[in-house]
Order: C-alpha cells, then sequence, then structure tokens
C-alpha cells in the first residue's frame, strides 16, 4: 500500500492527445482519453487512489508531442512529461507516482525512474515557494 503524505500527489494528464500524429483517435477515443482509462487501473490495481489524484485536463498545449502528463504535488518538484504512449506507458508512469508519492520533495533518483519516465522527462520545475501570507 502507498505512503500517503500530507497532500495527494496530482496527476494532470490530457485528455484531447492523440494517439499519433497519423491516428488522431480510435473508435470515437482519444489517444487522451485511453491514456486516462488505463491509468485509472494501474492507480486503482496499485490501491494509489488515496495518494495520487488523476485530474485529466482538456489540453495542456503539447498536441505535437501527445500524450502528455504533469506530476506535481506541494513542495515538491513538478514534472512535465511528453511522448507517452497512450497504449503502453500507464504502468511505468503509476510506478513513477509511487517513486514520487513515497519521497518528502519529489527527487526521484534519475536511475531509480522508470524508463519510459527518463525517456518522456520533457522539464522539471522547482517547488513554488511558500506564499507570503504563510
Amino acid at each position: 500500500m502507498a505512503t500517503t503524505s500530507s497532500a495527494p500527489t496530482t496527476l494532470f494528464v490530457c485528455s484531447l492527445c492523440q494517439f499519433s500524429k497519423t491516428e488522431p483517435n480510435r473508435d470515437g477515443k482519444s489517444g487522451g482519453e485511453y491514456f486516462i482509462e488505463q491509468l485509472r487501473r494501474e492507480i486503482q490495481t496499485r490501491h494509489l487512489q488515496n495518494s495520487v489524484h488523476l485530474a485529466p485536463l482538456r489540453c495542456m498545449a503539447g498536441c505535437s508531442q501527445p500524450c502528455n502528463a504533469s506530476l506535481a504535488a506541494p513542495d515538491k518538484l513538478t514534472f512535465i512529461l511528453s511522448h507517452l504512449s497512450p497504449t503502453e506507458a500507464a504502468a511505468a508512469v503509476t510506478d513513477f507516482c509511487q517513486q514520487y508519492t513515497d519521497s518528502a520533495d519529489g527527487r526521484v533518483p534519475y536511475r531509480e525512474r522508470p524508463e519510459v519516465v527518463r525517456q518522456a522527462t520533457a522539464f522539471v520545475l522547482p517547488p513554488l515557494p511558500p506564499s507570503k501570507d504563510s
């Protein structure tokens, strides 16, 4: 079972991403919608639904590099992922969600990340600074 932190990890996934540049959808379903379904199954199978919030978005503006996702949590690094296969990446992305959730600051050593995630990492952003009201 997953270790839960004070705030859940959010996995943002573009629901409009195509399967590929030549295949926008299959059976009326976008690659993003298919990917989200696969991720939802993986998250439930691994009992991560209390620690990983799957948040479909209408667009992540990465249409030239589908499928796109972002992993974020308060006080942690944010990972922007692109070129994820909607049919093959769900298990690896879920593995990474587990690693990320279990880390204190989102720093998962590069060599420990699934190969799919290493290849798909487009950007790693620092945590937002604390608000001045805190």
